[in-house]
């Protein structure tokens, strides 16, 4: 899908403290480390006493004020969320914080694909509805280490945080210039529930390994997709923007699509740190990019996204200006309530 004259015009992130794992990231047996720290993982954030609800409302804030719009420029807001054991309805909660009067609110599933997915609705939105000027998308995360501890001899290490982003039409930070949607449906019974084993789900008994040429060739088309349809060079692009699912998965997954990479070239470096925050790791990512990394004007960013079902979201966007300090926002919404 291309698009016209939609922008990514602020961005926004709330990430609670990073903290190293005991002993660390030791595995089941004394002095052998975990398939997460072997796939990467260094560290995550620990959120103890916010939701993820809460997380995300407070990178919605920062992302408003970026973008210099205000809560009335609003006309949907976008959450993406994950089991969100604490809100039952985050949309509502969110718009009762940084909505206006008119804004209509969402929330959206997809699960790590969300926070891409999400900038996906909030352009069709835009591009649908002439006289929409702004959407704000959200993402939160949090892991409970009773619930999620156990991931970590899974492959991967799950952290807490939230992520938001605000797209307008006109000039922005960047310009969204294409997208694509994969999906894989025959994989979705690997998120079912499975009680019998003392697991959630059918993919915490037999990992990502198992599926990796269906996680490659996902991942392929939908770079492809992108490339063709915005007729764009694999060495035209600057940043990749991945998941951060850890260094042994990316590697096995980028190094076979047209980019040909490893995950050192993109910005896993960041995520190791925080650890896979499910839908907010593209967006937590580009927030970084966007206020304090290297970007130039001319700049290509792609965002490689995939997540549970298994549903994946690539997005090209093009830097408009070189990465600086936020704008002023011209009005702030209730940062009393979040």
């Amino acid at each position: 899908m291309l698009w016209r004259d939609i922008s990514i015009a602020g961005t926004g992130s709330w990430i609670p403290p990073i903290r190293p794992d005991r002993d660390p990231w030791s595995g089941p047996a004394p002095g052998r480390p975990s398939a997460a720290a072997l796939n990467g993982f260094t560290s995550s954030a620990v959120a103890k006493d916010t939701t993820a609800t809460q997380m995300a409302t407070r990178a919605g804030l920062r992302a408003v004020r970026h973008a210099g719009v205000t809560r009335d420029d609003l006309s949907l807001l976008v959450h993406a969320n994950f089991q969100d054991e604490e809100h039952f309805t985050p949309g509502t909660y969110l718009l009762r914080v940084l909505g206006g009067r008119d804004t209509a609110g969402l929330e959206l599933g997809a699960a790590s694909d969300g926070g891409t997915a999400a900038l996906v609705t909030a352009a069709d939105h835009l591009t649908a509805r002439p006289a929409a000027r702004a959407v704000l998308v959200t993402a939160g995360a949090r892991f409970p280490e009773a619930r999620w501890g156990h991931v970590r001899d899974d492959g991967y290490v799950a952290g807490d945080a939230g992520a938001a982003a605000v797209l307008t039409r006109g000039p922005g930070l960047a310009r969204l210039v294409a997208t694509s949607q994969v999906t894989e449906p025959e994989l979705e019974m690997l998120t079912r529930a499975s009680p019998h084993t003392g697991r959630h789900f059918r993919l915490e008994e037999t990992g990502l390994v198992p599926h990796v040429d269906t996680l490659r060739r996902g991942t392929r088309r939908g770079i492809e997709n992108v490339l063709d349809e915005a007729g764009a060079r694999p060495e035209e692009i600057t940043r990749v923007v991945p998941i951060a699912i850890g260094a042994v998965v990316l590697d096995l997954v980028l190094s076979d699509t047209p980019l040909g990479i490893r995950a050192d070239d993109t910005s896993w470096t960041f995520g190791r740190h925080l650890g896979h925050a499910g839908p907010s790791d593209a967006l937590l990512a580009l927030d970084r990019l966007f206020r304090s990394g290297p970007l130039r004007a001319g700049d290509r960013v792609l965002v490689v996204s995939f997540g549970f079902g298994f549903r994946w979201t690539t997005a090209l966007l093009e830097v408009t200006r070189d990465a600086g300090p936020p704008a002023a926002a011209r009005t702030t919404p209730r940062e009393g309530h979040s």
